[in-house]
């Protein structure tokens, strides 16, 4: 069967648009500092937290920042008070639901500052 080239659009698909973040973590997420402590952490925290709260038990998966590194910048990334041990289903609704009030106070924001010349 033939394929198409890869980066080849095809006419009949929507096209896509690139979700940016506004500040780009890759490399500090790839460093081997943060694998490190990401590993260091996950095995003295083996259960996530949120599971645990809800009365299940369910083995962490990765590491999460309470305070969002975007909002609250590089200095709380390595904080060990600021990470918690979450399974992929409870980190996946706290990414959603994080992301989702940040996209409406940034609407918000917008709209707020309308016509001001900001």
């Amino acid at each position: 069967m033939p394929t198409l080239p890869k980066g080849k659009q095809r006419p009949w698909m929507p096209v896509k648009n690139n979700h940016m973040r506004d500040v780009d973590n890759s490399s500090f997420y790839n460093s081997r500092r943060w694998r490190s402590i990401s590993k260091t952490f996950r095995k003295r925290n083996p259960l996530c937290v949120q599971c645990k709260r809800d009365g299940t038990i369910t083995p962490s998966q990765c590491v999460d920042h309470i305070k969002p590194i975007s909002q609250f910048g590089m200095g709380v990334a390595t904080d060990i008070k600021n990470l918690q041990a979450l399974c992929n289903s409870c980190h996946a609704k706290k990414s959603g639901r994080e992301s989702s009030e940040m996209r409406k106070t940034k609407v918000y924001n917008r709209k707020k500052n309308y016509g001001r010349g900001v």
